[in-house]
């Protein structure tokens, strides 16, 4: 079985103001689980929205870490806090993100991948 991209697609859209509760990056997944609206009507599931008053480093840290989350939620089906908590891990590790056999090469980490 062919394993999916974690960037799927992926589209940015740098928006000038932050999301309800003041997040600064935000994808479809992570909406539904705060219950906040996406306004993304025509590919909901491409876009991350991302706050662009930030310093460039810190956005593209933030751009990362809402792909890593996104592609845990979508296509390994863990609850929001869940990947958000192993998307926080892996900034921390400070290692790109793997971008084949993903599964193994987290668990080498010591993730808990379902």
């Amino acid at each position: 079985m062919k394993e999916v991209d974690y960037k799927m697609k992926t589209k940015i859209d740098y928006i000038n103001k932050k999301t309800k509760f003041g997040f600064i990056g935000m994808n479809e997944e992570a909406a539904k689980a705060h219950n906040i609206p996406w306004k993304h009507k025509k590919h909901p599931e491409e876009t991350i929205e991302i706050y662009k008053h930030m310093p460039k480093d810190f956005r593209t840290t933030t751009e990362h870490h809402e792909e890593i989350e996104r592609y845990l939620m979508k296509s390994k089906h863990e609850k929001y806090h869940e990947a958000h908590a192993n998307a926080l891990r892996f900034e921390n590790l400070n290692i790109p993100f793997p971008t084949k056999n993903i599964k193994q090469k987290l668990k080498e980490e010591h993730f808990k991948i379902k």
